[in-house]
């Protein structure tokens, strides 16, 4: 199978325009405070070994994640929700999986109170359906729009 053929047009649909933003800086920030944590232990500070461990499985994957996202093209739809178009590398599914399962540790350490960074619920339910669509797709699913559960 060559490169072209492994590609995967992925397509989400119906993000809220106010909260599709949020999930970025959330990304943004999860970002920026896992290379602190990096940084910190780079330099011989203590840090949690959890924590450590999450940081390292989560910057590369939040800048592959990332890079996804600024390639994609993004539309808004008559409704004011938005559409991204872009694609993935069916071996990209699993750092979609890690990605999910590392930011829900993130999440838990967050509320333990190791970390800045607050996680709203609204922005991880939208971030879960973000990876849950973007697998499904990869293993060959047809795009279904997004739907709050609220």
């Amino acid at each position: 199978m060559t490169a072209e053929e492994a590609r995967r047009t992925i397509v989400l649909d119906g993000l809220p325009s106010a909260s599709f933003p949020a999930c970025v800086g959330y990304l943004d920030d999860a970002l920026r405070e896992c290379q602190l944590v990096l940084v910190a232990a780079g330099q011989g500070h203590r840090t949690d070994p959890e924590l450590d461990r999450v940081a390292r499985a989560l910057v590369p994957h939040i800048e592959e994640i990332g890079d996804a996202f600024r390639a994609a093209s993004s539309t808004v739809n008559p409704d004011g929700s938005l559409r991204l178009e872009g694609s993935l590398t069916l071996d990209q599914a699993a750092m979609v999986t890690d990605l999910q399962v590392q930011l829900v540790h993130l999440r838990i350490l967050g509320r333990r109170g190791d970390l800045l960074l607050d996680s709203d619920p609204e922005i991880a339910q939208l971030l879960t359906w973000i990876w849950e669509e973007i697998a499904d797709q990869l293993a060959g699913r047809a795009p279904r729009p997004y739907a709050s559960a609220r």
